[in-house]
């Protein structure tokens, strides 16, 4: 008897997508290549890619990297994450890598990315999206899963979860799916239905790499969790996000308008091509997609087995803090403000910790408002009688621990260093759903004039650092 559920092979049609090089480190890949190109700005292509390809020379562990796998990194980040536009000859930096420099929002890059991702598109090479076309193929990969887990919800199993098996060989490479033949509703039915008869899937890496890399990015924009029994779940707190995936029937024009038509060639769909890096850069409002900062916090512990995870309970004090505090950020999404309330009370506690008397000057320690334009967020002290502290605060956001090393600092925050000298800091908070870490430097322009961190004019100066530029500090409490 056969226990393994098959595809029935006139429905049989494999899906598959580029697959990058550094998938099992993509949030830090994306975040420091987003700022690389935005560094380069516009220039002509041959120019452009040289550039790129000396930066990515410059990721962590590629410097031995043979040339061919540095080009391979490139034309993946650029077919597959839609980074880089281009015009007339020139490339140049997108709308979604510029925003994802500044915002520092990994979790709303990967929502942007899911709500365009479409087969065909135009991260596919063009004979691939000819035999989609000509297939019937028309698919949302992400918008259909998300419908799937709320019918399933709908149909009384509550918690309902999928493996990537269960994606895979009900879903992904299944023509009555993929060409919007089957609901939902029936890939439930499906799926329960092979439960129940204990049937198996094959597992193995390659064939469910390309359902499972949906999901998993899925998982980075905080829309599912992948649960220790291998499967996935709705994450039923970011209903708002899930249902403007779900409502988003619009697919590329120039690809749409190719099906049905007798004699199409690749070539056909080759002109299309370009287009499709401004097609998923049209449509970028941050008010949609951005993360709820506050929502991330509160959910900081989800997956802890019964361990307290470093920095909980501070982040647990914050939050009631934020809740119940008239001062509070009025906006929860705003990436920036909430870092600066986390700076605010970890200053406050330090300098308790210091010595008690501080709680008479705790009023010193607050937010400057950006008006003023003073080149730093937060005025402190420094703990030696009143000697002040003038603190800059860079936050990024995931969903996965990343080692964002460097940062953007504008002419007015460069000036104010050099001003301030010793007393003026940069702190470095990265939030992440498991991990959320603070790393200090002190007068980053005399550690850039010691050699102890390097910087790179740009509207400002971009800066990288590394743990010889400060020091890695617990939040106090």
């Amino acid at each position: 008897m056969n226990n393994i559920y098959e595809t029935p092979s006139k429905y049989y049609f494999r899906l598959h997508h580029v697959r990058p090089r550094f998938k099992d480190d993509v949030e830090n890949v994306l975040f420091f290549i987003a700022n690389q190109i935005c560094k380069i700005g516009c220039t002509n292509d041959k120019d452009f890619k040289t550039a790129l390809n000396s930066a990515i020379k410059l990721f962590p562990g590629n410097s031995r990297k043979k040339n061919k796998t540095i080009e391979n990194w490139r034309t993946e980040i650029s077919s597959l994450f839609g980074l880089i536009q281009f015009k007339d000859g020139d490339c140049y930096p997108s709308k979604i890598a510029i925003q994802l420099s500044e915002d520092e929002d990994l979790i709303e890059f990967f929502r942007y990315f899911l709500y365009y991702f479409q087969y065909p598109g135009g991260h596919l090479k063009s004979h691939e999206s000819l035999k989609l076309i000509r297939s019937n193929i028309r698919f949302k990969p992400a918008q259909y899963f998300l419908k799937t887990f709320l019918a399933g919800k709908k149909l009384n199993y509550l918690n309902f979860g999928i493996s990537k098996e269960e994606a895979t060989h009900c879903i992904f490479n299944d023509l009555r799916v993929t060409t919007g033949k089957r609901s939902p509703e029936e890939v439930i039915s499906l799926i329960i239905d092979n439960r129940e008869k204990g049937l198996d899937y094959d597992s193995g890496g390659d064939v469910t790499r390309y359902a499972g890399d949906i999901l998993d990015y899925m998982v980075l924009a905080n829309l599912v969790s992948l649960k220790p029994n291998g499967k996935y779940y709705l994450n039923n707190h970011q209903l708002e996000v899930i249902d403007s995936i779900i409502k988003n029937n619009k697919f590329y024009e120039s690809l749409d308008r190719l099906y049905g038509l007798e004699n199409l060639t690749a070539q056909d769909i080759t002109t299309t091509n370009i287009g499709w890096f401004d097609y998923i850069n049209e449509k970028i409002d941050s008010s949609i997609f951005k993360t709820d900062v506050i929502s991330l916090l509160e959910n900081y512990s989800d997956e802890r087995d019964q361990i307290e995870l470093p920095n909980e309970s501070f982040i647990n004090e914050v939050i009631n803090k934020l809740r119940k505090d008239e001062q509070k950020p009025k906006n929860s999404k705003e990436i920036g403000d909430i870092g600066e309330a986390i700076v605010i009370e970890h200053e406050k506690n330090r300098l308790i910790k210091i010595d008690l008397s501080f709680k008479e000057l705790l009023h010193w320690i607050k937010k400057i408002p950006e008006t003023l334009a003073m080149g730093f967020d937060i005025q402190s002290l420094e703990g030696i009688g009143d000697k002040r502290r003038y603190i800059e605060v860079k936050t990024t956001l995931s969903m996965g621990k990343i080692t964002a090393n460097s940062f953007h600092m504008t002419p007015s925050e460069w000036s104010s260093a050099s001003s301030h000298g010793d007393t003026y800091y940069v702190y470095r908070l990265t939030i992440s759903k498991k991990e959320i870490s603070l790393f200090i430097i002190q007068n980053p322009v005399s550690k850039y004039k010691n050699d102890l961190l390097s910087m790179t004019v740009r509207e400002g100066v971009d800066i990288t650092f590394s743990e010889k530029s400060g020091k890695y500090v617990e939040l106090c409490r």
